[in-house]
């Protein structure tokens, strides 16, 4: 007689894709490949050599009080481009003296990037954890810098008034802008995070009791 049948189990693949970890750790390492070069692009910018090489205005000198109206005006419109240029210079300068910074910012986050991409490359739970924190170093560092740089430009408004106003609204528009597109970002990670853990097999009643094979019919006593 045959054996009964037994059915086969399902196989079922507790194992999560490994590419929820190694498609972050794609993105991080082009988003860090980005970074790098926008820290390169500012250590390179010679400010201080742009404000001292570059000039257009002379020192208008004194204000001509006995002069004619036209050399008053042209003192006058003299002394404006003076102004602009020394206004400019002095931003070019603090500009510089803000490399350090920028550079400090740029490096932390891309330390704590290269980390996480690290560790999600070899599919450690924790490079989601450094994902995180290099998401919130990112937009530290975008917000500082937005605030620094229309801080710096704010001494420059005297001489066009009608950008000022504009410039409050593109820099707030370009925080909020950071703020929804790493919100966005934040929703991805959270996502591949919960995908790259291992499933839990559900418990159901075919798993907790094991059906025994049917009896098999016994033929009939001889006589």
């Amino acid at each position: 007689m045959e054996p009964p049948y037994t059915p086969t189990p399902p196989i079922i693949d507790l194992n999560p894709s490994p590419w929820w970890s190694w498609g972050v750790a794609i993105f991080l390492g082009v988003m860090v490949a980005f970074s790098a070069l926008g820290a390169l692009a500012i250590a390179l910018i010679p400010y201080d050599y742009i404000a001292t090489e570059y000039t257009w205005a002379e020192d208008p000198g004194e204000y001509p009080e006995n002069g004619s109206q036209e050399e008053q005006d042209g003192w006058n419109e003299s002394k404006e481009s003076w102004d602009l240029q020394q206004l400019t210079q002095n931003l070019l300068f603090e500009m510089e003296d803000e490399v350090p910074m920028q550079l400090t910012l740029f490096g932390g986050v891309t330390l704590v990037g290269i980390a996480a991409m690290i560790l999600l490359a070899r599919q450690n739970p924790n490079g989601f954890n450094l994902a995180y924190v290099w998401l919130f170093l990112s937009t530290c560092s975008n917000i500082y810098s937005t605030i620094r740089y229309n801080s710096l430009m704010s001494d420059l408004d005297q001489f066009f008034p009608e950008e000022s106003m504009s410039g409050t609204y593109q820099v707030a528009a370009s925080i909020g802008g950071t703020l929804a597109c790493n919100l966005t970002v934040l929703a991805v990670l959270i996502t591949c995070a919960v995908n790259s853990q291992p499933k839990q097999l559900e418990e159901s009643g075919f798993h907790l009791h094991h059906h025994s094979p049917p009896s098999q019919l016994q033929p009939p006593a001889k006589g």
